[in-house]
């Protein structure tokens, strides 16, 4: 029987005999004091203040991942986790630069006996280069270079000038131990890489405690209210007893101290009352903050009345399936697992920077040279046109291109440390790192194991409890009809008859109590074994 139903059937069993004992011609029976004056369902008090917004389950948890500021922070987590990623592939991006020189220079020159001056000569320079370097996983780096250059000098014995230059050099450098595979760049690729799945499973933990939060503070406002009207209607009972204890005290069947009784039930059920508003007030606010995106939001300003009720009716996983589960999805035991693999790659990375630095070099490269040739005569100087190195810097590219003046180097360079203390230390470190790790993993596989086991057994309980508050609420309300009919046959005060009135009404209000209990425990359960998400088909990255 509903709470309504309930509180109709009390209202009409306490009503009848006030009814039948009333005189047909007699006024009407005195009324309660202002104070005590009938409280209207709460819902017509929240439309009577303002905007009412019914809310199903569905509704909080989609407003709730728009909106919730935890979640919206863990988003940008992963955002900026992602835009780490990219930052630590950049590394291997090419690097193109140019660089360009204009200078010139003078030179003293030495004075011939008797001179009254010092002599100079005076050089020009123009140069230019442009270089492409790129670096390659594992190590390889590459680079090609292209320069010219001008120079010009004023020297008198100088028989080139102005000099065009022109050189293309690539060149290769691969390391063979430290640095070779297991990179500084690649390091920080591998651990952006995990950071990021870290940054996914950091997010679907916290998404699913919030929507815990959520739910549980939902079913609390729908307890609350719940609570709320079966105390109204329990108050509505209290007088409409008053009214039949006037009607008897009129008609000289009870003393007037029975209306002084009657009067401070209403009393006591209306500090009920208030003491369940104090929990709709709670629960409402608490439940507007997970889903308000800032403090001017407008769910601020209206009511929230759930539209779900609870109901748990599938029977609980086995306990075995519940830790399996719990041991298996859990994203805090996915993100010490990652930890670890990022704990891998420092181990690998510390082992190869504590040995020798091996780097293998060779280089190739073509350069062209041209200018003005001058050839000496009695007069001084004049060009030689016929020389090969006649001209301008066209004619330095095309000795380039033809590779007339090519040049190849091979180089090994060996740096072997002594010591190598801050090597050695990191990799220490890295391992001992490792060892709490994996110490923290066995440590947490045992705490969701056994909090997986502990949601189970409350369940268990809960439901047994919950079993037992329908009981209850059950024998009371046969006994307040037992009740009902004693006092109908003048055997039983309405002191009694308030009392079992308000017993049933406490055993309805810990009924509700105990299936909003069962069906926190079920999602406590849900976020135990990390089914909570996909039980509300909320799509999270794995």
């Amino acid at each position: 029987m509903t709470h309504r139903a309930l509180a109709a059937v009390l209202l009409l069993a306490t009503a009848s005999p006030a009814l039948a004992q009333a005189p047909a011609d007699a006024g009407s029976p005195q009324m309660a004091p202002q104070e005590f004056a009938p409280t209207p369902p709460y819902r017509e008090q929240a439309e009577a203040r303002g905007r009412v917004v019914l809310m199903t389950v569905e509704d909080v948890v989609r407003r709730a991942i728009a909106n919730n500021l935890d979640v919206l922070i863990e988003r940008y987590n992963v955002q900026l986790a992602q835009q780490r990623l990219v930052g630590a592939r950049g590394a291997y991006d090419p690097v193109f630069s140019i660089a360009s020189t204009r200078g010139s220079t003078t030179n003293a020159l030495t004075a011939a006996t008797g001179a009254t001056t010092i002599p100079t000569e005076q050089f020009d320079s123009l140069t230019g280069a442009s270089t492409l370097r790129q670096t390659m996983p594992g190590g390889t780096s590459a680079s090609l270079t292209v320069s010219g250059q001008r120079i010009a000098t004023t020297n008198p014995s100088s028989l080139l000038t102005p000099v065009y230059g022109s050189a293309v050099t690539a060149s290769v450098t691969q390391p063979l131990l430290r640095g070779f595979i297991h990179t500084a760049p690649g390091r920080q690729v591998g651990l952006s890489e995990l950071e990021t799945r870290i940054a996914g499973a950091q997010y679907r933990l916290r998404i699913t405690q919030v929507m815990q939060q959520v739910l549980n503070q939902y079913w609390e406002l729908v307890f609350a209210i719940e609570s709320y009207e079966a105390r109204r209607q329990s108050k509505a009972v209290a007088l409409l007893q008053y009214e039949s204890a006037s009607v008897r005290v009129q008609n000289g069947l009870l003393t007037p101290v029975a209306l002084t009784a009657a009067q401070a039930e209403i009393a006591s059920r209306e500090r009920d009352l208030l003491q369940a508003q104090v929990l709709i007030i709670n629960a409402e606010n608490g439940l507007k903050q997970l889903l308000a995106e800032d403090p001017g939001s407008v769910i601020w300003e209206g009511s929230i009345i759930p539209s779900d009720r609870p109901a748990v009716d599938a029977p609980p996983m086995p306990l075995v399936e519940a830790q399996a589960l719990a041991r298996t999805r859990r994203p805090e035991l996915e993100q010490v697992g990652l930890q670890l693999a990022q704990n891998s790659i420092d181990k690998t990375f510390f082992t190869w920077e504590a040995r020798p630095s091996v780097n293998l070099g060779a280089a190739v490269s073509a350069v062209g040279r041209a200018g003005t040739v001058l050839q000496r005569t009695a007069d001084g100087r004049v060009p030689d046109p016929e020389n090969p190195a006649f001209g301008r810097f066209e004619t330095a590219l095309r000795q380039l291109w033809n590779r007339d003046f090519p040049a190849w180097t091979f180089s090994l360079n060996v740096q072997v440390p002594i010591g190598n203390r801050t090597a050695e230390a990191q990799l220490v470190q890295a391992r001992i790192a490792g060892e709490r790790l994996s110490t923290q993993l066995a440590k947490l596989q045992q705490s969701v194991s056994l909090e997986a086991q502990s949601a189970w057994q409350v369940i268990a309980v809960q439901r047994k409890s919950l079993e037992a508050a329908r009981l209850t609420a059950r024998l009371f309300e046969q006994q307040l009809e037992a009740q009902r009919a004693r006092y109908d046959s003048g055997f039983s005060s309405d002191f009694e008859l308030l009392r079992y009135q308000r017993d049933l009404v406490d055993a309805r209000v810990r009924e509700l109590r105990a299936l909003v209990d069962l069906q926190q425990g079920v999602i406590a359960l849900q976020r135990a074994t990390d089914t909570l998400l996909d039980d509300l088909k909320i799509p999270t990255p794995r």
